[in-house]
């Protein structure tokens, strides 16, 4: 009698436990990947000279078409300070951490350490994850200053003087720290961007996690032909990611990187095509203070 009880309590938990099984198999369709990030960020001009823009400290949540996140907050780990809670921004959520005019007034607003995500979405949930933010020696290990080149037809030419009939090159100086990810998650990155006069974006390399995306070991990248219009301004930046820790959780991906970018404005030869191009344009994203939005 008892032995049927039990059977008769095992088998009016079957149910439960299949949905839980299920749950668990299941994959998650809200969260693409989350990054925290401390960076660095530079203008070039005509002359490929750089100037320092700021050093930022800001994180990401990107979400996966038709996803949703229903709560997210960042925090130092043991940190008695509340919780910081992420900003939905379309299509993306969002701590912005400031930003500093030196890499000693960004570390002592933002001290190396370890970070805890806590991240609620309807088919998953991120309770408690802890990511390291902190180079060799607890340094942060921004990579170098990216100086951007472009050519075309295998002649270096100037960002002022693009043919947008001919496919042109991009390339960049060495990425100084550029590594594989020892984790096997996400190697060390190369970010090209190049959008139009009113911040439509018009070539991206790709972001990791959504397809193929550039790593440390490339050296440049063609823009075709076509790309861009004639007699108008562009604006695009070469971005250096560098992991630092990386994990999956639930199937969602997310890692801390040193970054650093540099921003440059291009334009084409020829009659100008769109006449209602603003004088200065919008900033291509939260790291590029020298322009407002």
């Amino acid at each position: 009698m008892h032995q049927l009880r039990e059977r008769k309590y095992l088998l009016s938990l079957a149910p439960v436990i299949l949905a839980l099984f299920q749950a668990a198999c299941s994959e998650q369709a809200d969260i693409s990947f989350f990054v925290l990030v401390k960076s660095s960020n530079y203008s070039q001009d005509s002359l490929r000279q750089l100037t320092l823009l700021n050093y930022h400290f800001f994180s990401e949540i990107f979400v996966l078409p038709g996803g949703r996140i229903d709560s997210a907050s960042l925090s130092p780990d043991g940190a008695e300070s509340k919780p910081i809670p992420y900003v939905d921004r379309g299509g993306n959520y969002y701590v912005e951490g400031g930003h500093f005019d030196s890499l000693e007034e960004l570390d002592a607003a933002h001290p190396n350490g370890k970070f805890v995500f806590d991240i609620a979405a309807p088919t998953v949930r991120l309770s408690q994850v802890r990511l390291s933010l902190a180079g060799p020696g607890n340094r942060t290990d921004i990579p170098a200053p990216i100086t951007v080149s472009l050519s075309q037809a295998g002649v270096p030419i100037s960002p002022q003087a693009v043919d947008p009939t001919e496919v042109f090159i991009i390339g960049w100086s060495d990425y100084s720290n550029g590594a594989a990810d020892p984790r096997g998650i996400v190697d060390d990155m190369i970010f090209v961007v190049v959008a139009d006069c009113h911040g439509n974006r018009l070539f991206h390399t790709g972001l990791p996690f959504e397809g193929e995306y550039m790593t440390f070991r490339t050296i440049d990248v063609l823009v075709p032909a076509g790309t861009l219009d004639t007699g108008q301004p562009y604006s695009a930046f070469v971005e250096f990611p560098h992991v630092v820790d990386s994990r999956t959780v639930h199937g969602v991906p997310g890692f801390t990187s040193y970054a650093t970018a540099t921003y440059l404005d291009l334009r084409t030869g020829g009659s100008v095509s769109d006449p209602t191009c603003p004088a200065v344009p919008p900033p291509m994203d939260t790291g590029q203070t020298d322009r407002k939005e």
